[in-house]
């Protein structure tokens, strides 16, 4: 799995994903940005989008994340130039540990659920979560706005990934499928499955 992910030939089509992923994420956040839990505190339903670019998009579709989350603090002015850079690597991985760690794009088999509720809403929410504690350690943003900001943005992710995510890919995958877009996890690999590779497919 890993080498086909990792050595397979990229295509002017790989290129084109990172793109338009990068530009439907930007849309997606600025778009959303006003849709507020509680006063004052916003909440991103875009991050629903992470687990589902990577997992059908594979490596384009995660660094579109980045660059597509990158593109929206720089249009909105909402970030110093270190929140950036977190964010660039936060959005990154929250495509790429869906990608590496679920088995199914679509969720088709039990393994596969309780493999995106463990990876992309507990832990992958953790890591975008705790990102900001690179910027802690480098001096370079207080404690005081971590304390505040790691459960927001947990919440944030997980709830998003959590109600969203499942729906999004389910009803896009038979489409990115067909269409040849399919740049995830080898469908092969799941012969495995045994008795639920007839579901996967």
């Amino acid at each position: 799995m890993f080498s086909t992910l990792f050595r397979r030939k990229w295509t002017t089509v790989d290129y084109v994903l990172i793109v338009v992923t990068a530009a439907l994420y930007a849309v997606a956040i600025i778009m959303l940005a006003n849709i507020k839990l509680i006063p004052s505190v916003p909440i991103r339903p875009a991050n629903a989008l992470q687990p589902v670019f990577g997992m059908l998009f594979g490596l384009p579709g995660c660094i579109g994340l980045a660059f597509g989350n990158m593109v929206s603090d720089l249009l909105t002015g909402s970030a110093p130039p270190h929140a950036i850079a977190v964010g660039f690597f936060s959005n990154f991985m929250g495509g790429f540990i869906g990608l590496l760690a679920v088995s199914h794009p679509a969720l088709k088999t039990k393994r596969s659920v309780l493999q995106y509720i463990v990876f992309v809403v507990i832990i992958s929410s953790i890591v975008v979560a705790c990102a900001i504690l690179i910027n802690v350690a480098l001096g370079l943003t207080p404690k005081e706005v971590a304390v505040w900001y790691i459960p927001t943005v947990f919440l944030n992710q997980a709830i998003s990934t959590a109600i969203l995510g499942p729906i999004l890919l389910k009803l896009l995958y038979p489409f990115v499928k067909r269409s040849g877009l399919y740049r995830g996890r080898p469908l092969q690999e799941f012969n495995y499955l045994g008795n639920e590779s007839r579901i996967a497919r």
